[in-house]
């Protein structure tokens, strides 16, 4: 056997022993890829809360309204709606499955003038939205600004909308480690290597469920 031939056969053998390993990184890193932590700063029942506001059976209407993002994050048109839109759309969605509240609506309103500003200072114009279109509750989020590709870090408020009154409020950080498992992929040259990738789909989809599942831990819905 001739030194090419061991060589082939080497590189042969190296590549089979190592595929099921690359292949189970790549599946992990489909299903398993994504975690979140969470900081409440103010974490109450609000199940209890809405049953000494509201009474028995009442429609309780929530209003997601479309979370502030930065501008390169912005929607461009209805064809590229932006996160602050998917994130208002999966917080929605998250809602509904856990049955959560009677009605819950992402808000038809976009942006106004000071909107990312009052975030930190009352949230008056989402509130006042909110009120003008008959909502008892309004969830407003802001996404902070990263240099990161794998991670996505929004602060949620969960307001009532007739007394101002700060129900829940967190910072949720949402981490993928997909890059690093197409890292290995890559560097065995099974992949074209994609730094510029970015994974905002899933860390959405993880930061929208983890910032439900805070919302609601101190409620029995």
């Amino acid at each position: 056997m001739n030194l090419l031939t061991t060589k082939s056969n080497f590189l042969r053998v190296t590549f089979l022993t190592l595929l099921p390993l690359v292949a189970g990184c790549a599946y992990l890193g489909k299903h398993y890829g994504e975690s979140c932590n969470t900081r409440a700063y103010v974490a109450s029942d609000v199940d209890t809360f809405l049953r000494s506001r509201f009474l028995k059976n009442s429609p309780v209407r929530v209003a997601v309204i479309p979370f502030i993002v930065p501008a390169n994050l912005a929607a461009y048109s209805n064809e590229f709606p932006g996160i602050g839109n998917q994130l208002a759309w999966k917080v929605q969605a998250e809602f509904l499955r856990k049955q959560a509240f009677p009605i819950i609506e992402v808000l038809n309103r976009q942006d106004w003038p000071g909107k990312k500003e009052e975030f930190f200072t009352g949230n008056f114009g989402a509130l006042t939205y909110a009120m003008d279109a008959g909502y008892d509750l309004a969830l407003v989020g802001l996404v902070e600004s990263g240099d990161r590709l794998d991670t996505l870090t929004v602060d949620t408020k969960l307001i009532e909308v007739d007394s101002g009154i700060t129900l829940w409020y967190g910072r949720t950080s949402a981490v993928t480690s997909r890059k690093d498992m197409e890292e290995v992929a890559a560097t065995l040259g099974l992949i074209e290597r994609r730094p510029d990738l970015m994974y905002y789909d899933p860390l959405i989809e993880k930061a929208s469920r983890c910032i439900v599942e805070e919302v609601m831990a101190e409620s029995q819905y």
